[in-house]
């Protein structure tokens, strides 16, 4: 073999390697954190409000995963609110889910946890009552 048929070898691997890496890279799912992110940056104050709010609450919102029976039970003192609960899959945003906050009597709510992928989640709880907004956010790990 001599020089020229080297380097043009050389140089038709160095293509080929490029043109794979173009399309590994191509295929590769690149999910943001939030469509909306821009928006969400610019309210963020109030999202701080919120925090505010429900950290200065004596009965905090809790979520408590069973796995014994297959529940995860969402508990929030104050019965008489409106809100809803975000199950925040980082790693898929594809698997995450909202729900309607709807306690029972004894301010309780009961999610099935075969309804959810197994791993890491955040738990978002956003809710008013009084006129006063707050958030929560908690991990669970199925």
């Amino acid at each position: 073999m001599n020089w020229g048929n080297g380097i043009t070898l050389t140089l038709i691997l160095f293509v080929v390697l490029i043109a794979t890496l173009v399309v590994i890279s191509m295929r590769q799912n690149i999910s943001l954190v939030a469509e909306d992110y821009y928006v969400q940056e610019l309210a963020y104050q109030d999202q701080m409000d919120r925090i505010e709010n429900g950290n200065r609450l004596s009965n905090k919102a809790h979520i408590e995963v069973d796995a014994k029976i297959g529940t995860m039970s969402l508990s929030i003192p104050d019965k008489n609110l409106i809100g809803e609960v975000h199950f925040f899959r980082p790693s898929d945003a594809k698997l995450d889910r909202k729900y309607k906050l709807q306690l029972d009597k004894d301010g309780l709510q009961v999610f099935n946890i075969k309804d959810f992928e197994k791993g890491f989640w955040k738990v978002k709880i956003n809710w008013s009552a009084d006129g006063k907004e707050f958030y929560s956010e908690q991990v669970v790990v199925i």
